[in-house]
């Protein structure tokens, strides 16, 4: 036997002879008839021009061809009452894998076809400029990953703090999906902020109108401009409050703008911008709050020095080398 023959008779082109020669190898081994039909099968569902079937194709035609072997002869008639309701199950079984791959091939219109990740580095701001116009702007150690699908629905997956600008497109479908709720507009001007180390998610509205979305197509809330949503990743609870739109989106211009912030929420914004640790060992300073505007290419020495000025903290750089500086408050 040979894999011309067995080609033949996957193609249907195999003569009389060559089938009974085939199919009297298969008889007397239960097992082995089990792996033909199921490479014939696959065969009969898979895509030829796809890569990834053409080596399924292939390791299912190892599997069945390390184990043919010829075996007695059995007359047409026999073999056609044998086999008839076997060709029946395994016309049946291809049949629905043609079907499933048909449901498959066409739920691809809705597949992200364009997939593009970016990043932005600490102390640093990058932006993104989109082919209708849009910008996004990336804050400090911040990753996006905008998809777009070939219907022309995008979405974005943000680990970090982005401002949108999206230009006015009632025909353009665009949210910002993460994880915990989706966030939809169609011309509009939004900052969110959502790190994975912190435990609220803050969407601050500029111009527009941004939807948001936790399950189906029902909006559970809608910002208006100047609305501030602070989201609570452990209750699962929103609240909204009004805020000055440029206290959120003062990282874009270069600032620090601290309002009535305790110093554990500054020292956060610190370590992510200039990469260092900071650890506050006088805990009962931890809650003391600060009011401050900062620009953002001064050091971090600078930065404790000017909050030193409106209250009593101590401070101390440990630097490292290749690793990140420790900065102690006391």
């Amino acid at each position: 036997m040979s894999e011309e023959i067995f080609s033949r008779i996957l193609a249907d082109l195999a003569t009389e002879t060559e089938k009974r020669d085939f199919y009297k190898s298969l008889d007397e081994d239960a097992s082995l008839r089990d792996v033909f039909y199921q490479y014939k099968n696959i065969y009969a569902a898979l895509d030829r021009n796809s890569p990834k079937d053409i080596q399924l194709q292939q390791d299912s035609f190892e599997k069945f061809w390390n184990r043919v072997k010829p075996a007695r002869v059995f007359s047409p008639v026999e073999l056609w009452y044998q086999y008839a309701a076997v060709f029946v199950f395994a016309l049946l079984i291809s049949s629905l894998f043609q079907y499933f791959l048909s449901e498959n091939k066409n739920k691809e219109v809705k597949v992200f076809t364009q997939r593009i990740e970016y990043t932005s580095e600490r102390g640093s701001v990058s932006t993104i400029h989109l082919e209708d116009g849009s910008s996004i702007w990336l804050s400090s150690a911040s990753k996006i990953i905008l998809s777009k699908s070939s219907n022309g629905e995008m979405s974005a997956q943000l680990n970090g703090e982005a401002y949108f600008d999206m230009v006015p497109n009632p025909g353009r479908k665009f949210a910002v999906d993460l994880g915990y709720f989706k966030m939809k507009d169609i011309g509009t001007k939004f900052n969110v902020r959502a790190y994975d180390f912190e435990n609220n998610v803050y969407t601050t509205l500029v111009d527009g109108k941004v939807d948001f979305f936790q399950s189906g197509d029902k909006s559970i809330l809608s910002m208006a401009p100047g609305d501030y949503v602070r989201y609570d990743k452990q209750t699962n609870r929103m609240a909204v409050s009004q805020q000055d739109p440029n206290i959120a989106t003062s990282w874009k211009d270069g600032k620090f703008v601290f309002i009535n912030k305790t110093l554990s929420e500054i020292c956060l914004e610190l370590e992510n911008w200039y990469n260092v640790d900071i650890n506050i060992r006088n805990k009962s300073l931890a809650n003391t709050k600060y009011t401050s505007v900062i620009k953002r290419t001064t050091t971090v020495k600078m930065v404790l020095k000017m909050l030193a000025l409106t209250d009593k903290i101590n401070y101390k750089i440990d630097e490292r080398k290749e690793v990140r500086d420790i900065v102690y408050i006391y």
